[in-house]
């Protein structure tokens, strides 16, 4: 009876251990395509990038290298750059050192399969010219549908740090280069994976500097409706406007010895309707000092001895600021900013009432049903500020 079992036990052990040989052959099979895909693909996926980029009309682009991390599911594009063809323009319009893109993990613990993309470094520069040719303003369509194709999933978040946008013009008098910089912009949960039921799941946040002067932008929304629904809050307080001067006298033909800038805006969307208001202020304004200006032409001074004149007569004498606020309301495509408004808003508000330098915080996706003007919210915001403040010193008594 033993002696008979003996075969039988044997063939188990064979079969075992063909079983761990064909195991081992087809992991060290896997291992083996693991690596010459990581060596190979790289490589492919540059030249079918850099095909890609060549098609772009009136553009080419071209990327140096690609990194792969197969186990991550990501690879990052380094050192891209989509430059204007013809050769008169001296800029790319697009630069950057690094774009991650990758399969967002934490997205699957939600049941979905979505992307996200990180920009380093990046530079955009727009660039007008006399000419078509010398013009540099966008890629166009094709630049999105590549963008697609790069990033085969749907795009849930959007990370861009220490990025630059510049506005250069070579062929005006003095040439122009102004520009932003230190951009982070970070939007998260564009396809709104965590099944968020708020009206506007997803948020943009964004900060950046320009000419000593700071940037901030905070925007909820919902991507995912074709009609703009959103909440938007944006604020740059106090650029300084002698280091505009170059691009003043290009289009203004005048300069400033001082003064500040800054703007505030509130705007929300929602079923095609729109309702907000942008409110500009200058403070210190001087747009000229005859003693230090000996060399410019006398028509030149005329010039901006007009605007400082205007300026100071259209200045808060209390505050020493310009300050006007547009209100706009109406459908998203047209809304409705009517010029004498603007013209109305300004005397009003230079003679009558100093605006405030900041964000009025009334407007905010329920304003839009509310139908009501912003100079109405705000002044029923203002009477309930009065009310409180005459109740605490009530009590204070």
């Amino acid at each position: 009876m033993i002696a008979n079992n003996k075969p039988d036990i044997l063939q188990k052990k064979d079969h075992k251990r063909k079983i761990r040989r064909i195991i081992k052959r087809s992991l060290l099979g896997i291992l083996i395509l693991f690596v010459a895909a990581r060596i190979i693909l790289p490589s492919v996926l540059l030249r079918v990038v850099n095909h890609k980029l060549e098609r772009l009309e009136g553009y080419e682009g071209h990327v140096e290298d690609i990194d792969m991390a197969l186990i991550f599911g990501s690879y990052t594009i380094q050192d891209i750059r989509i430059v204007r063809t013809g050769g008169k323009i001296p800029v790319p319009f697009f630069s950057a050192k690094d774009i991650k893109m990758s399969v967002e993990w934490k997205a699957l613990f939600h049941g979905a399969f979505v992307g996200e993309i990180e920009v380093v470094d990046p530079v955009l520069n727009y660039v007008l010219g006399p000419t078509p040719a010398t013009t540099q303003t966008g890629v166009g369509k094709k630049w999105q549908d590549i963008a697609d194709e790069l990033l085969p999933l749907r795009l849930n978040s959007f990370e861009i740090t220490n990025g630059e946008v510049h506005y250069r013009d070579y062929y005006s008098v003095p040439k122009v280069d102004i520009y932003t910089k230190d951009i982070h912009i970070m939007a998260k949960n564009l396809s709104n994976v965590n099944k968020n039921k708020d009206l506007l799941p997803s948020t943009v946040e964004g900060t950046a500097h320009v000419y000593g002067g700071s940037i901030a932008l905070s925007i909820q929304l919902d991507p995912l409706n074709e009609v703009p629904t959103f909440d938007m809050n944006a604020e740059l307080q106090n650029m300084h406007l002698v280091a505009l001067n170059d691009f003043l006298k290009a289009y203004g033909n005048f300069d400033v010895q001082q003064g500040n800038f800054g703007v505030y805006m509130e705007a929300a969307a929602k079923e095609s309707k729109i309702v907000g208001y942008t409110k500009p202020i200058v403070k210190d304004l001087d747009v000229v000092e005859w003693k230090d200006e000996k060399e410019d032409p006398l028509g030149q001074k005329l010039w901006e001895s007009l605007i400082g004149f205007g300026a100071w007569v259209f200045k808060n004498k209390k505050t020493e600021q310009l300050a006007t606020r547009i209100e706009f309301s109406g459908d998203v495509k047209d809304p409705d900013i009517p010029l004498m408004t603007i013209v109305g808003e300004t005397l009003r508000n230079a003679f009558v009432k100093a605006l405030y330098p900041s964000l009025e915080n009334v407007v905010n996706i329920r304003t839009v049903d509310a139908n009501k003007p912003i100079d109405e919210l705000v002044k029923q915001k203002e009477k309930k500020t009065e009310g409180k403040k005459k109740k605490l010193s009530a009590l204070q008594k």
